[in-house]
């Protein structure tokens, strides 16, 4: 039996043309608005209606184009099969846009939800610094003590820094550390000379990023725990950058291990908030570690607190 003879380039063209029309219409119309809103019935028709329309055109192409020995309707049975297999990859197309879009739905839902749970973290820091302000100041006012105005005017700077400041999604790094040094000055306002604060900070610090707000629970445990039936009070907060790419933080606090109420006592709502913003923020990217009676070396540290965090910079 006679075959078809061969095809110049530009039969070749139109006999595949209606293979490819059918890809792109089976993968970017007809899964997206029949299969994939369960309209079955109507897309195996279409389905079927689409194949037969691929075959048929492309028999038809080529036949105009050089007339075969052959029966039109075996060329169009012969292009069934090549119709057949466009849509299976078209249809592997449809998938993987699919896919890709509901997993770019659900990771943005997640950030959205991730968003929102930062938001509400956040929110929760100031009124618990506030709180430990306002306890403060009513200490010093039921004293009559003169370093109320001056832990006013320090108080409202620190309001100045929250509400302009901390709303950003990052900061610099020198402005958190400079909001930590208010907070310690307003704190040395209260108790003077009863407690001994050592601050250590990097004396040059490059152009680098941290969340907002993220240190002050720290130092407000710090002072929270180390200060009042403790003896001789002391503080140590160690800030340092490791080359240029994370930021080591270490708070350390004497404690009087005879209040066993504190002992008891669950985590304070700022570690807690604290620990629920670095899994949002750096998820297994952050160590945050706290130790009582510690070994420094081959000595045992008695009556210290030690909480360490390290975290990434941008």
């Amino acid at each position: 039996m006679p075959r078809e003879g061969p095809i110049n380039n530009l039969q070749l063209c139109w006999t595949i043309l209606p293979f490819i029309g059918i890809f792109y219409l089976h993968a970017y119309w007809l899964i997206p608005n029949y299969l994939f809103r369960k309209r079955r019935v109507a897309y195996v028709l279409l389905v079927l209606t689409m194949i037969a329309g691929a075959a048929l055109l492309s028999a038809l192409s080529l036949y105009m184009g050089a007339p075969s020995p052959k029966p039109y309707h075996v060329g169009a049975i012969r292009r069934i099969f090549p119709a057949f297999f466009f849509m299976l990859a078209s249809a592997s197309l449809a998938a993987f846009r699919q896919n890709f879009r509901l997993e770019k739905e659900r990771k943005e839902k997640e950030t959205e939800h991730l968003r929102t749970e930062l938001s509400f973290l956040r929110a929760q820091v100031n009124p618990h610094f506030m709180l430990n302000v306002l306890n403060s100041m009513a200490l010093l006012a039921r004293k009559k003590s003169d370093l109320l105005e001056p832990v006013l005017l320090e108080l409202a700077g620190l309001m100045n820094y929250m509400l302009y400041e901390a709303n950003n999604e990052k900061i610099r790094l020198e402005e958190e550390i400079e909001y930590l040094r208010a907070y310690i000055d307003l704190q040395m306002l209260r108790f003077g000379d009863d407690v001994n604060v050592q601050f250590n900070t990097p004396q040059l610090i490059d152009e680098v990023y941290i969340e907002p707000m993220l240190l002050i629970p720290l130092v407000e445990n710090a002072f929270k725990h180390g200060i009042g039936l403790v003896e001789t009070p002391m503080i140590i907060i160690d800030i340092q950058v490791e080359q240029g790419k994370r930021l080591s933080v270490t708070v350390k606090n004497k404690y009087n291990h005879f209040l066993q109420q504190e002992e008891k006592a669950p985590p304070g709502i700022g570690l807690i908030n604290l620990k629920k913003r670095l899994e949002l923020i750096y998820p297994g990217k952050f160590r945050l570690i706290t130790a009582k009676n510690y070994y420094a070396g081959s000595t045992l540290t008695e009556n210290w607190f030690e909480i360490a965090l390290n975290i990434p910079l941008v």
